[in-house]
């Protein structure tokens, strides 16, 4: 074995894509602060940003950040590509067009035999997308029952015609009381315009957001030409839920308009919490299929997908591309590794956070859902800000089941890496200089 620099990284362009959310830039700005300095409290890493707001850009905005340990130095741009305008203009409309949408899209589902496909490929996630409606179910029955109860008791007074009609009056609000408390808590409205959004964008009836994911694309291509002058070792495509599937389609756009895309600098693609199969599943996802199997075919785009069992929002243990069974990697692989299309590993939610913050958000199941993109309290052996903050490069995280953690002393001290003949690359004891 031969000791090695250190695969450091001193400059990261990292684009992060949210998903169905209505987040604008700068409450994603307000929120990675918060938890950049969560992850230097936890790693022993010094963070700051000289700005105070994001930048704006033609798809969103970005910030400056560095990070320092006692032994490293690195700097980031961390870039929203955002869509919250589109997702906030279709969550807007009127509950007329809701009501009628999400009529639709269920019997868009259950007719073309997707929920048969989301039971056949992970029972844990047809069962979350039942749950939403069995709520909703759940919660008018419980209205009903409350308006016959008020109609009974005030017949007597008010005779059988206003009973029924104050009955009814009494029905609709306890519903819409329901729905938005406790409907708001299960984000019960924003599951419902999901599905609803879910089967039009499969169906190519979103063409506004095609544009925003080519406009994406456009941007990524502009980066990856800029990178090598402006220092740029490494790009980092991040996506989060549905934003793990505008993600996969952006690389696909820019590896078809720019073969050579990601040649002249690494491409990678981080998808945490994916929901990518909910959209490949339907038999209408022809384009997104592919569009996930031309990423998996370019051998210069690294593709990195972390799953948790602890995350019933997403499909767990199903391979993104072939949405069969999933085979998550082995604890270390040779640095820059991909043969596996995607590299899949798992992640364990419940020791990224302490014991008593994931009692508190056991049923939060959202909150949970978007655990694998915000700081843990503890270190474990996924951080995402480790991929945004960290020294090391994203091939030499990704290689190690530990991640971050495997490369580092309690005091933020980075060690000296080593090398074996297969290319495997090991942590040593001591630490790295300081480059």
């Amino acid at each position: 074995m031969r000791e090695v620099p250190a695969t450091r990284i001193h400059r990261r362009h990292v684009f992060f894509i949210a998903g169905y959310d209505a987040m604008q830039v700068e409450g994603h700005h307000r929120i990675f602060l918060r938890e950049m300095k969560r992850f230097g409290s936890v790693w022993q890493v010094a963070t700051t940003s000289p700005d105070v707001a994001p930048v704006s850009t033609t798809t969103g905005g970005f910030w400056r950040i560095a990070s320092e340990g006692p032994n490293w130095r690195s700097e980031a741009t961390y870039e929203i590509l955002a869509w919250d305008d589109l997702a906030r203009a279709d969550m807007a409309r009127p509950f007329a067009s809701h009501l009628k949408g999400s009529v639709r899209a269920l019997a868009d589902m259950v007719a073309s035999g997707t929920i048969a496909n989301y039971f056949r490929t992970s029972r844990r996630y047809g069962l979350f997308f039942l749950f939403t409606y069995m709520l909703l179910a759940l919660f008018w029955a419980l209205a009903v029952a409350v308006g016959v109860v008020v109609a009974a008791w005030t017949a007597p007074a008010l005779g059988p015609v206003l009973a029924a009609v104050l009955g009814l009056a009494t029905m609709v609000a306890a519903g819409l009381l329901l729905l938005r408390w406790p409907g708001r808590r299960f984000r019960l409205k924003q599951s419902l315009d999901l599905a609803e959004f879910s089967v039009d964008f499969a169906r190519g009836r979103h063409p506004e957001v095609d544009a925003r994911v080519r406009a994406f694309a456009a941007r990524l291509r502009q980066v990856e030409g800029e990178a090598a002058a402006q220092g740029v070792e490494e790009i980092i495509v991040a996506g989060h839920s549905l934003g793990a599937m505008h993600a996969v389609c952006a690389v696909a756009t820019a590896l078809a308009d720019d073969p050579g895309f990601g040649t002249r600098v690494p491409v990678r693609i981080l998808t945490l919490g994916s929901t990518t199969a909910k959209f490949a599943l339907h038999p209408a996802g022809t384009r997104l299929r592919a569009a996930a199997e031309q990423v998996a075919a370019a051998g210069q785009i690294g593709w990195l997908e972390l799953q948790s069992r602890d995350d019933i929002v997403s499909f767990y243990k199903v391979n993104p591309v072939t949405l069969g069974p999933a085979t998550f990697a082995p604890v270390l692989l040779p640095v820059g590794d991909f043969t596996l299309r995607p590299l899949l590993r798992h992640l364990e939610i419940r020791n990224m956070i302490s014991a008593p913050i994931y009692r508190r958000h056991w049923f939060d199941v959202m909150r949970l859902h978007c655990q694998c993109f915000l700081a843990g309290d503890i270190r474990a052996a996924h951080d995402f800000h480790a991929y945004v903050c960290g020294p090391l490069s994203f091939d030499v995280i990704a290689a190690h089941a530990n991640g971050l953690r495997a490369y580092t002393n309690p005091d933020g001290t980075l060690r000296a890496l080593a090398s074996d003949a297969e290319g495997h690359i090991l942590p040593l004891q001591k630490p790295a200089s300081r480059t």
